[in-house]
């Protein structure tokens, strides 16, 4: 039997949950991923991704069932992580730049990654990122090294909810490991209820807080949309639903008050970070709704090992995107 629970002391002690494949599992896994890259191809096409949740009920039932309590219970432990995948050995040297990771031999990685997130959910992908990709990669580039975004290394990625400018941001966000040399470490942290002064939530439930797109979201032509005050906390007070960005946020001018409460929600989740180390064969589900995530500085080396994620952002109700969607058939969102 597969084993449902924490296998180390990070994930013990941060209430994550976790799901260990058994070895018979993995191999069930890896063949439906590769039977799925050689019958349809290209794994970010609208057919493609619309055959992926009948698909999906090929795998192992343990894993669909564990899943399938985490969608409902929206994920309790915020990070869920399944370990014991099997990635391919013989996925080629590690791609300097995301324009070359999408290859052949990655493919049933690939594919992997989509039927795991299509027990969440609709995997989808935005147009101006990765060109327009729904699976993107995770791997540094060289002279990228000190940037804002995933390809950089010897910069800390600073924690952030995926998209947070965006109404239509992902629920999910997944991340498989190909490879980890370094030991490189996700970083999440979350809100912790009641913690928070009072009048500090107050303010952040409040329309007084503008969020910009990261530089991973290039523009093709046009001016910068105009992005309106929002709140950062809404929903339940015991359940409360964060979007943040630490290097994109910041309160509305002239409002000392929301710059304030905003110091006091950073500091509030620097002090929570949390490293979880992810490594060949992991996947994590992060809830976008819940966490913020980010990754920890490193000396990338290049090397034909170096460290190579495959990405998907998952959202539980596809139709609520409709409108950043191109087209009904699309799972590609435009930024708006």
């Amino acid at each position: 039997m597969s084993e449902t629970a924490p296998s180390n002391d990070v994930f013990q002690s941060s209430g994550m949950s976790q799901h260990i494949l058994t070895p018979d599992e993995a191999e069930q896994v890896r063949h439906l991923s590769e039977r799925a890259s050689r019958d349809h191809g290209d794994p970010n096409d609208d057919d493609t991704l619309g055959a992926l949740a009948a698909l999906a009920g090929d795998l192992p039932l343990s894993l669909r069932a564990f899943l399938h309590r985490e969608r409902l219970t929206e994920s309790p432990s915020g990070v869920t992580v399944l370990s014991n995948l099997t990635v391919a050995e013989n996925v080629g040297p590690t791609p300097r730049s995301w324009r070359g990771a999408d290859t052949q031999e990655s493919r049933p990685d690939a594919f992997t990654a989509l039927l795991l997130g299509s027990l969440l959910g609709d995997p989808i992908g935005w147009s101006a990122q990765q060109s327009g990709r729904v699976v993107t990669d995770v791997l540094p580039s060289p002279g990228m090294e000190q940037s804002d975004i995933s390809a950089s290394s010897a910069r800390e990625l600073s924690w952030h909810t995926e998209d947070a400018f965006s109404p239509y941001r992902a629920d999910w966000v997944g991340l498989l490991c190909l490879r980890n040399p370094h030991a490189v470490a996700t970083t999440v942290s979350r809100l912790a209820v009641g913690e928070l002064p009072e009048p500090a939530e107050r303010v952040l439930r409040e329309t007084r807080f503008v969020l910009d797109a990261d530089p991973a979201h290039e523009l093709d032509d046009g001016p910068e949309p105009d992005s309106g005050p929002v709140a950062l906390l809404t929903g339940p007070p015991d359940a409360p639903t964060l979007r943040a960005d630490r290097d994109y946020m910041r309160a509305v001018p002239d409002d000392d008050e929301a710059a304030q409460a905003l110091k006091q929600l950073i500091h509030h989740l620097d002090d929570r970070l949390t490293d979880v180390v992810l490594g060949p064969g992991d996947m994590a589900f992060i809830d976008n709704n819940v966490f913020v995530h980010g990754r920890r500085s490193f000396q990338a080396t290049y090397s034909p090992a170096e460290r190579w994620l495959k990405r998907i952002n998952v959202v539980r109700d596809i139709r609520r995107t409709r409108p950043g969607r191109i087209s009904g058939s699309s799972r590609v969102l435009r930024r708006l």
